[in-house]
């Protein structure tokens, strides 16, 4: 008599059972990680700790063409840094960064923030093209809590040539001299 053995699938079965439930507890673990990262940890503890609140201020609408040409002006603005390391001269040169370059509605704006606490004083904007100067203007220097800024240049841009034009704005404030330069494409 031929006995024939029969062969048991519990074990297929079984790891199968095994690896869809690894399966499902990466997946159980990924959503559960996300979900909490995502969140800010809420304070828990004393009453000496302190909540931080954002303040969000709206910006005027500007064209797409205007933050094209803002963007541009700002990754070719120098920016000058004072190491520490210098000498003590350096400490009275003012340095700054224009914040803001860009064409609303009939204006060229012009924006700066002045790096040092610097109070009084004139920031004497120069717009240059390659035929030499094409406008020129003053602005008073504000102080605010631990930088500057020049008050801001609206240049009517009826009388400014197309295509790129060099921006130099000179500080001066008591003692102290500088230089902020950058460009514009029109």
């Amino acid at each position: 008599m031929d006995r024939r053995r029969k062969r048991s699938k519990k074990w297929v079965w079984g790891v199968v059972f095994v690896v869809l439930v690894a399966v499902a507890a990466v997946i159980v673990y990924l959503v559960w990680d996300g979900y909490f990262k995502e969140k800010q940890p809420e304070n828990k503890g004393d009453d000496k700790s302190s909540s931080i609140v954002e303040v969000v201020e709206k910006e005027p609408q500007v064209d797409k063409e205007a933050e094209k040409v803002s963007k541009e002006a700002a990754q070719k603005a120098e920016i000058v840094y004072i190491d520490e390391a210098e000498s003590e001269a350096k400490y009275d040169e003012i340095t700054g960064v224009i914040t803001y370059a860009g064409v609303a509605g009939d204006n060229l704006m012009i924006r700066v923030n002045i790096d040092q606490y610097v109070t009084g004083g004139q920031c004497e904007l120069a717009l240059r093209a390659e035929g030499g100067s094409v406008y020129s203007d003053a602005a008073p220097i504000i102080d605010a809590a631990a930088t500057a800024t020049c008050e801001g240049f609206n240049v009517p841009l009826a009388g400014l040539p197309s295509g790129e034009l060099n921006i130099v704005i000179y500080l001066a404030a008591g003692d102290k001299t500088g230089e902020i330069r950058g460009s514009v494409n029109l």
